[in-house]
């Protein structure tokens, strides 16, 4: 009688450390698909695309900040949470107002955040205009006139004010020229 030798191995389908192993793989893989599609799904906005050009640019940017201050303009700003109106009154030894001025919240951290809203001047004096959208938060705030950039010479007229802060519906935002007169 012949015996046939007995196994003691079985498949390897049927051992455990096999599908341990496959099962780390796999997982892998799906965990690193899922990050991949959450990356490029939700990736950071970039808010300046060239950045050279901004950092030369902010040279010219500063003659309107320097008129601001020679001017010594001041505004307060007020934006109704219920109707979305904006209503900034500006002082400042100006001799002629601007008909228009343009108010900028610039969110430091997301660009889709980014608000402008032109302000028009009423038989008041002050400047009225209408938010579309509005989210309050921490935003740098820009009060600035309508003036064109003149390539490589710069604003040669006009001025702006600018102060990164907290923005809240029905609360005063005050813009103050550097010197805080």
């Amino acid at each position: 009688m012949n015996k046939q030798p007995t196994s003691t191995h079985s498949p390897w389908y049927k051992e455990p450390w096999p599908w341990f192993i496959i099962s780390i793989i796999v997982i892998s893989i799906t965990w690193g698909t899922i990050q991949l599609v959450i990356a490029l799904q939700k990736a950071d906005s970039v808010v300046v695309d060239d950045y050279y050009k901004s950092g030369k640019a902010i040279n010219i940017d500063l003659t309107r900040d320097q008129n601001a201050l020679q001017l010594a303009i001041n505004a307060s700003i007020l934006i109704d949470d219920m109707s979305g109106e904006v209503r900034a009154k500006v002082s400042g030894q100006l001799h002629h107002f601007p008909e228009t001025l343009k108010l900028s919240l610039l969110s430091p951290l997301f660009s889709d955040k980014d608000t402008t809203v032109t302000l028009r001047r009423t038989v008041s004096g002050d400047y009225v205009g209408q938010l579309e959208k509005f989210t309050p938060g921490r935003y740098y705030v820009q009060l600035e006139t309508l003036d064109h950039l003149i390539p490589e010479v710069g604003y040669e007229t006009g001025w702006r004010i600018s102060r990164k802060t907290d923005v809240n519906p029905d609360s005063e935002i005050s813009l103050q020229n550097k010197s805080g007169t």
